[in-house]
């Protein structure tokens, strides 16, 4: 019989079919009612402590990935024999799916979901994590169109998920320089090319019967081009294609931001009626187009045109007249699209991107929006409002920053303000609320004067108010550890040994220079001796 619940989550439908990396199932969190998609996989043999730990650790990183195009990871643990990754439930199909069933795709609908793969590569790649397993199935469509990619992973999560051999469909979506083990962005970017080549083409770029002889093609045979096969691909985007598939990862898209700038200036052009002769004449984009007009006429099969001969009669739109009115009306055109936008539409524009929950909309919304306003209205309606959502963003974006040097240990370079504000955070992620108010306000007091620590000093005033919209008790420093001495005690007994553990740890390593509290440090000490002991 199939195991029903696992953690908090109980199993409904499975998902897929099992592998050697577990299977999915669509379940229900017990006490939210919340659905999820669960991945239960055996624990493997010889699993030690330290493991576990890497394990549960990198869970909390991936749980920081939040974008609109990224399927949302909400956490995991163990049982008894299994582990388990819940993420969200996405509400459609994979376009693996979606390729079996229509074979390929029109190139608008192709591009429309390479330009949403990419925005998530862009945010994922900025956040420090690489997919590096990029392939249809691991793309999900919503019926609206959305794009979710899924399965991350970092070593101590892939290690656990034995896929076995690499197979052909592997193979199929592999980078030259990521079958000899380098892994980076320019691969993701690789798969993503291979992915486009695939949509449009309805197979992929490189196929063989045996893993060897593909192997060999994809790392030697040129990729062939995409617009001999779909006549109707633009120019501009077969060669975005191509120079996605190159050989060497130094001729690919700088990053998945340039990517982005082309696919905008694609957009842009074909908005403005330019035709695909004219992209491909004018190397339009960022990347290198590598096109020239007569290879775009050759692959649309369109003949020279022969030069007219010059009309005796004169068109009325050759009339003096009527090129003066028309010269007229497209120069108040440009007057009017020139003309600057007002505050308050400044301010609505601002409004709609800082509703959003993705950091790349708010910085946006500050660099186009909340930074004119206070240029052009210092002293105008909404010019304070613009300074507050400024800071707002500043502390955003800074503490986003500081989330990824924690993840990577580039702590180095911080400001004294940084490593204050990271101690402060660090006691009231432990729930020790009242050392962390005093530290958030030694914080206001030292480095309120100093600009360049504007963002910090917005951070610990935020820290401020939840814990004062908290409350604290009297002798809540004694009450908060006392509490956690027990909660340690009761996951010794219950043999929830990692957990006791870091309990015990984190009481030594935050407290052991507190005179205040030296007895409860102490208990803390007693109980990782007895843990060593144990060992």
């Amino acid at each position: 019989m199939a195991k029903s619940r696992i953690g908090p989550f109980a199993l409904e439908a499975p998902l897929s079919k099992q592998t050697s990396s577990g299977r999915v199932f669509s379940a229900i969190h017990l006490e939210q009612k919340k659905s999820a998609a669960v991945r239960v996989f055996p624990i493997p043999m010889g699993m030690t402590p330290e493991s576990r730990e890497a394990f549960a650790g990198q869970l909390e990183q991936l749980k920081q990935l939040r974008h609109r195009n990224i399927a949302r990871c909400y956490g995991g643990g163990f049982d008894t024999r299994n582990a388990f990754l819940a993420y969200e439930l996405v509400d459609g199909e994979s376009l693996s799916s979606i390729l079996k069933r229509r074979d390929k795709l029109p190139w608008e609908s192709a591009l429309d979901y390479s330009k949403q793969i990419a925005e998530a590569l862009q945010y994922a790649h900025q956040m420090g994590w690489i997919h590096g397993r990029l392939r249809p199935s691991k793309v999900m469509i919503s019926p609206s169109g959305v794009v979710k990619l899924v399965d991350w992973r970092r070593e101590a999560i892939a290690s656990m998920l034995d896929e076995g051999p690499v197979r052909r469909v592997h193979l199929q979506y592999m980078a030259p320089e990521s079958i000899d083990g380098t892994i980076d962005e320019k691969t993701d970017l690789y798969a993503l090319g291979a992915l486009m080549y695939t949509m449009l083409t309805g197979q992929p770029v490189f196929d063989a019967e045996q893993p060897q002889q593909l192997t060999e093609l994809v790392k030697n045979e040129p990729a062939p081009s995409v617009s001999s096969q779909v006549l109707d691909c633009p120019v501009w985007l077969n060669a975005i294609i191509s120079q996605l598939l190159a050989k060497d990862a130094r001729s690919r898209p700088f990053s998945a931001t340039a990517l982005q700038l082309a696919f905008k200036e694609a957009q842009r052009r074909q908005e403005e009626g330019v035709g695909v002769l004219q992209h491909a004449a004018s190397g339009f984009s960022p990347l290198q187009m590598n096109v020239d007009r007569d290879e775009a006429e050759k692959v649309l099969g369109i003949k020279p045109k022969k030069k007219r001969k010059k009309s005796s009669q004169e068109s009325i739109f050759e009339k003096t007249w009527v090129l003066l009115l028309g010269l007229a009306m497209a120069v108040a055109a440009v007057v009017w699209f020139l003309m600057p936008l007002n505050e308050q539409t400044l301010r609505e524009r601002g409004e709609r991107l800082l509703a959003s929950e993705e950091w790349t909309d708010w910085n946006e919304a500050r660099d186009t929006y909340l930074h004119e306003i206070v240029e052009r209205f210092p002293e105008g309606e909404h010019a304070v409002w613009a300074k507050e959502k400024t800071e707002w963003v500043d502390a955003r974006e800074i503490e986003r920053r500081m989330d990824r040097d924690e993840r990577h240990g580039w702590q180095d370079n911080w400001s004294p303000a940084q490593i204050r504000y990271a101690e402060a955070r660090e006691y009231e992620r432990f729930g020790d609320l009242a050392t962390a108010m005093d530290k958030f306000r030694a914080i206001v007091q030292l480095f309120r004067r100093r600009e360049e620590d504007r963002a910090i000093v917005f951070l610990a005033n935020e820290g401020l108010a939840r814990i004062r919209e908290k409350g604290l008790g009297e002798n809540a420093l004694q009450l908060f550890l006392t509490r956690k001495l027990t909660e340690a005690q009761t996951a010794y007994d219950q043999a929830r040994i990692i957990e006791a553990k870091l309990i015990w740890e984190s009481i030594i390593e935050l407290y052991s220079q507190n005179q205040d509290v030296q007895p409860l440090v102490e208990q803390a000490q007693e109980g990782l001796d007895s843990l060593n002991k144990r060992r």
